[in-house]
């Protein structure tokens, strides 16, 4: 989605330096499900924006870009059970339970998980800020965020756009938010910086969630359609996406890559 030299192929090489060499059901589950077709938009945050404040792309944030993707596919994966959204697809192909089984697509989000945890502690595990930033990938895939997100959508209803907007920011937001966070804090950003770029994130996932709705809105059980029509979510992203353009002003950085994510989250079809 971003205009870069951060390709998705570059990403995908990155992955398969950080898999297992095995070949049992569970892996080809594993990678059945990791090269499907995702847009890697997550791991392009991070990567650009250790870029944009380090002005290098280092192993560390090689690292946390594969552990967050993993991270990632494993949620996907979860989400689509039976017992969660039960889901037969997943971007157009056979979703990885209807493909592999119930129990193979069980485990196979369990080891993308722990496969995350060994993959950054590949990394220059002793530097400060790339164990912040470790901390903070987890944290956001944990119960503070990922799967709070996920526990509010499954057994919460959407009522008022407070709510709605709690749901985006935990179940969406959450990634993205250590996609931006993880790469600041292994670039070498200040504190208050830091804290920029979350509210920057917290918006996006926002944002996102909020076109994700609009283009499922057959599909979606509970969205921020139930509490805005959607003219109005258009102009509370357009609002939103000013924000974070003036929010990327604020930083000494060039975030130009964010503004393009933006602009085309709004535009996309899909």
């Amino acid at each position: 989605m971003m205009k870069t030299n951060i390709t998705v192929s570059y990403i995908d090489e990155i992955l398969k330096g950080f898999l297992p060499k095995n070949r049992d059901k569970v892996m080809q589950a594993m990678e059945y499900s990791l090269f499907s077709g995702g847009k890697r938009f997550r791991p392009m945050l991070l990567l650009n924006t250790a870029k944009a404040v380090g002005n290098r792309i280092s192993d560390g944030a090689k690292a946390l870009a594969a552990a967050l993707e993993f991270v990632h596919t494993y949620s996907l994966i979860h989400d689509d059970l039976p017992c969660m959204d039960n889901d037969d697809l997943r971007r157009g192909k056979r979703s990885c339970h209807m493909q592999f089984g119930e129990a193979s697509a069980v485990l196979a989000g369990d080891a993308l998980l722990n496969l995350a945890f060994e993959t950054v502690l590949k990394g220059p595990i002793s530097a400060k800020n790339y164990q912040a930033a470790c901390v903070f990938l987890f944290k956001m895939s944990g119960i503070e965020g990922l799967v709070h997100g996920q526990s509010l959508d499954l057994f919460t209803e959407t009522k008022n756009v407070d709510e709605a907007t709690e749901l985006a920011v935990a179940k969406t937001g959450a990634l993205i938010r250590a996609a931006l966070v993880c790469g600041a804090l292994v670039g070498g950003a200040k504190e208050e910086e830091i804290a920029l770029f979350d509210d920057i994130a917290c918006k996006l996932g926002v944002c996102y969630q909020i076109v994700d709705d609009i283009l499922d809105s057959q599909k979606c059980e509970k969205s921020f359609l139930d509490v805005y029509s959607e003219s109005d979510l258009i102009d509370h992203v357009r609002l939103l996406n000013n924000e974070i353009y003036a929010t990327c002003d604020k930083l000494p950085y060039n975030l130009q890559y964010i503004k393009e994510f933006c602009d085309q989250n709004l535009a996309r079809k899909k």
